[in-house]
């Protein structure tokens, strides 16, 4: 049965109109970012203009009357900083939904300034490459710190309602009903859903998790008010109200943002929608685009050569100890080699520290657990660690791993995932890594449920791969590595 629902609205129950609503945070983010990155240089270069600071090597320098130089070099960092807002656009909506994410492009922005003030400060200082960063590092590691406390401040301003965007869903489905789940379960400040917009509801199809506002009329009254920073379309075209179509137009034109309820779930939660209804065709297009930029091959292959350099380093060290821990601890080999599944379906040999008593999996491939008994004493602090991982860095010098890229799987386990999930082999138009966004998002799998769901941040990083989000899991790694948070 198709009944018509809306709200019906008196004098009363209308809200007033905002002045303020949560899309104005990007003018907020970057004044307050222009001010304190201008705020230090200004300050930072005034005391050295007072105290006539002059490098040891050059004859240039800030004497106490070049008030001249101090403006032109003023003009210059503003130039600079706005080319790396350009070059980054760190204030793009999605980063409102991934404050780390943010946090990381307005350093990249920051650096960016820096190294064309770098450029200019050769010029000036004939091509001397000392005294140019005497002046730019100090004011690199001040500007970090000052830029970091007020982006620690926003933080905490962001939790209040004013900066929490008021959301409306187009259609009522079951992925939207988890959307807003999982907005429930977000620990950072997450979009207020207020309901749903839809001029049918049938009683046999999803039941919603919020009110129904109505329909396009609701809606429109919504915009009017100010009331609606955000717009999910959940929706397909075929099922929605025609006019619908006209007031998406009409409120991308107010300046409120409209997101595909796909999207929109993959910027809050990092993760990729894995059902039937979408095509994961699309939701892995930019993997290709993301393939032929040249830039972020070449952070790969730097990446991957650096940390397989210095990690064999460690191994090295650190090798003749760990050795005689594992041998004293339990009889058998120091190393364990096992059978993955790595890029586009080519098994290899995955190197290990062993960490298990010998012959642990007698009837056949099992899951580990957090009691398993197989798992000897040295083992627990090995994977507590996860040095048990470390001899992986020559598979990464051998070109059959990265360092970031979702985890290899096990052959039997690749075959078994397959049929519980057909979207798994995805996973393998990447190569493997020794971490991943689904190892710094979720704890080790246990069960096929809780691979399906790595499964889902996997696809999202192989989408949205990129040098930021790089630089977030290896933040991440870190922590968790300072809280042996493994297993």
């Amino acid at each position: 049965m198709i009944t018509s629902k809306s709200i019906s609205w008196s004098d009363d129950a209308i809200p007033r109109k905002r002045f303020w609503t949560a899309r104005h945070w990007r003018y907020l983010l970057f004044g307050g970012d222009t001010f304190v990155v201008l705020l230090v240089l200004s300050y930072y270069l005034g005391v050295l203009m007072v105290i006539g600071w002059k490098p040891l090597d050059s004859d240039n320098g800030l004497t106490p009357g070049g008030w001249l130089l101090f403006l032109q070099w003023e003009i210059v960092a503003c130039l600079a900083w706005a080319i790396g807002i350009h070059l980054v656009k760190p204030y793009a909506h999605h980063y409102s939904f991934r404050y780390l994410r943010g946090v990381l492009a307005g350093y990249c922005s920051l650096l960016i300034m820096v190294g064309f003030w770098f450029v200019l400060l050769l010029v000036f200082f004939q091509g001397a490459i000392t005294p140019a960063l005497q002046m730019v590092l100090p004011f690199l590691l001040l500007a970090s710190l000052f830029f970091g406390l007020w982006r620690v401040c926003y933080a905490s301003l962001q939790k209040f309602f004013l900066f929490q965007p008021l959301t409306a869903i187009i259609g009522i489905n079951k992925l939207s009903g988890e959307m807003v789940h999982e907005f429930c379960q977000l620990s950072q400040p997450a979009p207020i859903v207020l309901g749903y917009i839809s001029e049918v509801l049938c009683d046999d199809c999803y039941s919603p998790t919020c009110p129904v506002l109505g329909g396009h009329v609701a809606l429109k009254l919504l915009m009017h008010l100010s009331l609606i920073d955000l717009l999910v379309v959940a929706a397909e075209p075929s099922s929605t109200n025609p006019e619908l179509s006209c007031l998406i137009e009409d409120a991308l034109s107010q300046g409120v943002m409209v997101y595909a309820i796909s999207d929109l779930y993959e910027y809050t939660t990092g993760k990729c929608v894995t059902s039937a209804d979408y095509d994961l065709t699309t939701v892995l297009s930019l993997y290709g685009q993301q393939l032929q930029s040249l830039a972020y091959r070449c952070w790969h292959f730097l990446l991957n050569l650096c940390f397989g350099l210095l990690g064999t380093c460690v191994l090295l060290v650190i090798l003749p100890w760990l050795a005689l821990c594992i041998r004293l601890d339990s009889p058998g080999p120091i190393f364990y080699w096992q059978e993955r599944v790595g890029y586009r379906g080519q098994a290899f040999r995955l190197l290990k520290f062993r960490s298990m008593c010998v012959n642990a999996e007698p009837y056949g491939a099992t899951w580990a657990s957090s009691v398993d008994a197989r798992i000897t004493r040295m083992g627990r602090i090995l994977r507590s660690t996860h040095l048990d991982e470390l001899p992986q860095v020559l598979n990464i010098l051998r070109g059959e791993m990265n360092l970031i890229g979702p985890r290899p799987e096990r052959e039997p386990f690749v075959s078994q995932l397959e049929q519980f999930m057909p979207a798994f082999h995805y996973r393998l138009s990447v190569k493997p890594g020794l971490t991943g966004w689904a190892q710094v998002k979720f704890p080790y799998a246990s069960s096929y449920e809780d691979t399906a769901t790595k499964l889902q941040y996997d696809l999202y990083y192989i989408k949205h791969r990129s040098f930021l989000l790089d630089v977030s899991i290896l933040l991440q790694t870190v922590m968790k590595l300072v809280r042996c948070s493994g297993r």
